[in-house]
């Protein structure tokens, strides 16, 4: 009888253990939110529960233009940062709708004889902060890193369908380290609702050479910057 009751101990202990092992822990990899609106009259996207999964590609040509209009002064500049809910007349920036989406990418190389696998995870909040986490061969590498983001313009995309001619902007990305502040300019190119492009360069010039090149189709140079929405768990 003790013998009995041992085995079913035993087992009891087992049961428990997978079941741990099963529940959500801090190191579980983030999945998106929101899938992000490519509509620029459309702040709020869809709750990835209720997405199909579709994607309607961008139609744009080789030219695009930098969005000099009077809605992009010092004040407008200031309310789209702020992530408000004021629609400005040409609609709201990329930034402001990237809020509450996470972006997704995957390396892997052999390294003496093992594969190495690193993945980045890239979430945008509401107020305008970016968080980064990596993780190598599924674990979490070193902390996650948080940033500020401010917009500064907006890409507008000539032919592209009905309100999708601001799926573009360049940003400042000021990094939060308790030591120093690191910034850089960032480029954001959403092609459609599931593909995102980030780019960093030191100045203006250098972000907006780079986009010019992914949006007129170049985009093979760019792999590295590349990334996908999260919405599948990877675990």
């Amino acid at each position: 009888m003790k013998r009995i009751i041992l085995i079913l101990s035993i087992l009891s202990a087992l049961v428990i253990s997978c079941n741990s092992k099963q529940a959500p822990t801090i190191g579980d990899k983030p999945l998106t939110t929101i899938v992000p609106s490519d509509n620029k009259n459309v702040k709020e996207g869809t709750l990835l529960s209720d997405w199909d999964g579709s994607t309607q590609s961008l139609a744009i040509n080789a030219s695009f233009k930098v969005n000099n209009t009077s809605d992009n002064n010092t004040s407008s500049a200031n309310d789209n940062t702020s992530q408000g809910n004021t629609q400005t007349p040409t609609g709201y920036n990329l930034l402001q709708r990237l809020y509450s989406t996470t972006w997704y990418q995957s390396e892997s190389d052999y390294d003496d004889g093992r594969l190495e696998t690193e993945e980045l995870f890239v979430f945008f909040n509401e107020n305008s902060e970016m968080v980064q986490r990596e993780y190598e061969n599924g674990i979490i590498d070193e902390r996650d890193e948080y940033s500020t983001l401010e917009w500064i313009r907006d890409v507008t995309i000539p032919n592209a369908q009905a309100n999708k001619d601001r799926n573009a902007c360049i940003v400042r990305n000021t990094e939060q380290d308790r030591y120093e502040t690191d910034t850089e300019y960032e480029g954001y190119y959403l092609v459609d609702r599931n593909t995102l492009y980030i780019v960093d360069g030191d100045n203006e010039k250098e972000v907006m050479e780079a986009l010019t090149d992914i949006i007129s189709g170049n985009t093979q140079r760019y792999t590295e910057e590349k990334f996908v929405l999260s919405t599948k768990a990877l675990n």
